[in-house]
Parts: C-alpha cells; structure tokens; sequence
C-alpha cells in the first residue's frame, strides 16, 4: 500500500531559492578580513615565541608563558575578558553562516556585512550592515536561525539603528541573569549605548 507524500512547501521554497539565488564566494580580500583575526594568531604567535627565545632563552620564555596562562586561568576577570574576546572571533563567522543557510544575501549572493563585533555582559554585540537586497526585516525573520548557529546562545535580539535604515544591531544573549538592553522605546533610554562607533 502507498503512503501519500506529503509535500512541504516552505522546504521547496527554500530549495528553488537556494538554485536559484546562491550565496557568492568571498573574493581574496574579504577571505583575509574575515579571518583576520585567525591569521595574526596564527602568523604573530610562532613569531613571538621565536623572538621571546632569541631575546630571553627557552627557559624564561616557557616560565613566561606558563604564568601568563596560570594568571589567565586563576584571575576571573581575565579569563572572562579572554573568553568574551574568544566569542567576538567567532560569532561574526557564525553570524554570516546562518545569513548564507537563511538566504540573506542580495541579488548578486552578497551576504550583510559585520562592521564590528564587542563584548558585553550579556554575550555578544555585532553591528551588521545590510546591504541593497537585503533589510533588517530579513534578520528579524531570520532570528531564531541565528540564536542556533552562534553557539551556546540563548536568545537573539534584533534592533534597528534609527538614524540609518540599512544598520542593524544584533545583540546575542549567552548569560542568563544579565539581559541585554532593551528596546529605548520600551524603557524610555537613551540611545547612546546602540549608536555605533568606529
């Protein structure tokens, strides 16, 4: 006996949509400026260590090292700032890849652009800028996909900058018990601590 196919629609959608509009490959540049945080790591670290040996010795540079990580792993505050500088690198790449899964990219595949990325109590600040193809509606859509590609997330929370239309402030809550500010309009604050600053 056969069983009816049920059809889902919204998945065919997304399939058409995904044919038929692709997200674009990152030239080189862009490659680099995404991932650049990666590659000072990843280039100035080996060079730091080679320098610390030429100038101080194998010795003084391991004792060195071991006390920065100790200090890191023993003082809460350094290793809250170190741990929110960890999730300023990787939220941005989570960020554009739950763009690039819900399709929000413009005619011609480019995703919205992430202007910068800060740590606050709650978790993670990221001013996004939506180019021509995309809105800040397509972001709001697209909310609960984000909270579940930034990982550990509890939530998202998506605010439209009043004075320019196409920036969007996109606050990713990871701590429970320090929320992340409100809209102004519901508490009445300012907008200062919303307003972005190269």
């Amino acid at each position: 006996m056969r069983h009816p196919v049920r059809r889902n629609t919204h998945l065919v959608l997304r399939f058409i949509e995904r044919e038929t509009s692709p997200v674009a490959r990152p030239g080189p540049l862009v490659v680099l400026w995404r991932w650049r945080y990666e590659t000072a790591l990843l280039g100035g670290g080996p060079a730091v260590v080679v320098l610390a040996v030429r100038a101080a010795g194998p010795a003084v540079t391991i004792v060195a090292g071991s006390l920065v990580c100790l200090l890191v792993l023993v003082w809460p505050q350094a290793r809250r700032e170190v741990a929110g500088r960890f999730w300023c690198v990787v939220t941005p790449h989570r960020v554009r890849k739950a763009c690039a899964e819900a399709l929000i990219v413009s005619r011609r595949g480019k995703l919205p652009v992430i202007l910068r990325t800060r740590p606050e109590p709650f978790g993670e600040r990221l001013w996004v800028w939506c180019r021509a193809g995309t809105s800040p509606g397509d972001l709001e859509r697209a909310r609960d996909m984000i909270a579940a590609a930034c990982w550990l997330a509890r939530e998202v929370r998506i605010t439209r900058d009043p004075h320019r239309t196409s920036l969007v402030i996109v606050d990713v809550v990871r701590h429970s018990g320090r929320p992340a500010s409100r809209e102004p309009a519901e508490t009445g604050e300012e907008r200062t601590l919303t307003r972005f600053r190269p």
